[in-house]
């Protein structure tokens, strides 16, 4: 009886150091890795419903952009209207708005800056860039004492295109920036006239916020 007794206590050890150490290491790691999954499956559901929800918006943002696009470009006639990489880019050539070697925006400029100013004040969302660029002539004469090089010349323009929006047509200042390109981004060759003449411009940009 005492045999007996002696082999069922050490039946009961085994089968307890086995169920710790199926507890121990089996069971906790398996559960462990179960919860790490449920963890990471929940991330990325998680982040497919963002991917998800961002898509109408995108789709929406391109719709609004090439709405936009067709307006300014049924207004403004000629004007070159591109849309680059969610950016809607508006070509001003500087012969429409200067005349030659001056900063002084003429009578055709007002014309055209004042429609666009218009369309410019009703839209929200997007931060407008007047960008400044010249061709690479070195500057001359009297326009050298005050601009002596074109990053001057192309930044004096793009301001005055900025405070003329502001103060003329009342564009929100805080809508605007000025930006100078100097002779640096050219669209043409500079070796032509033709070239030349395409390279002097002022590029509206309108930039989501």
């Amino acid at each position: 009886m005492k045999r007996f007794s002696i082999v069922i206590f050490v039946l009961i050890i085994l089968f307890a150091g086995f169920f710790s150490y199926f507890f121990l290491f089996r069971y906790i790691p398996v559960r462990n890795m179960l919860d790490s999954y449920k963890k990471e499956n929940s991330m990325l559901v998680s982040e497919l419903n963002k991917m998800k929800s961002a898509l109408p918006k995108k789709e929406k943002k391109v719709e609004v952009m090439g709405s936009l696009k067709e307006q300014i470009s049924d207004f403004l006639g000629d004007v070159n209207v591109n849309e680059v990489q969610n950016k809607l880019e508006i070509t001003l050539p500087a012969q429409k708005l200067f005349p030659p070697g001056s900063v002084e925006i003429s009578k055709e400029g007002r014309d055209l800056l004042k429609q666009l100013g218009n369309i410019l004040k009703g839209i929200e969302g997007k931060v407008i860039y007047i960008e400044g660029h010249s061709d690479n002539a070195k500057i001359t004469g009297s326009l050298k004492r005050k601009y002596p090089t074109n990053w001057e010349l192309s930044a004096a323009r793009a301001v005055k295109v900025v405070r003329f929006l502001i103060e003329e047509v009342g564009v929100p200042p805080e809508k605007l920036a000025a930006v100078a390109y100097s002779e640096y981004r050219p669209i043409a060759d500079n070796a032509t006239s033709e070239g030349r003449a395409k390279n002097r411009r002022i590029v509206v940009t309108l930039v989501p916020r």
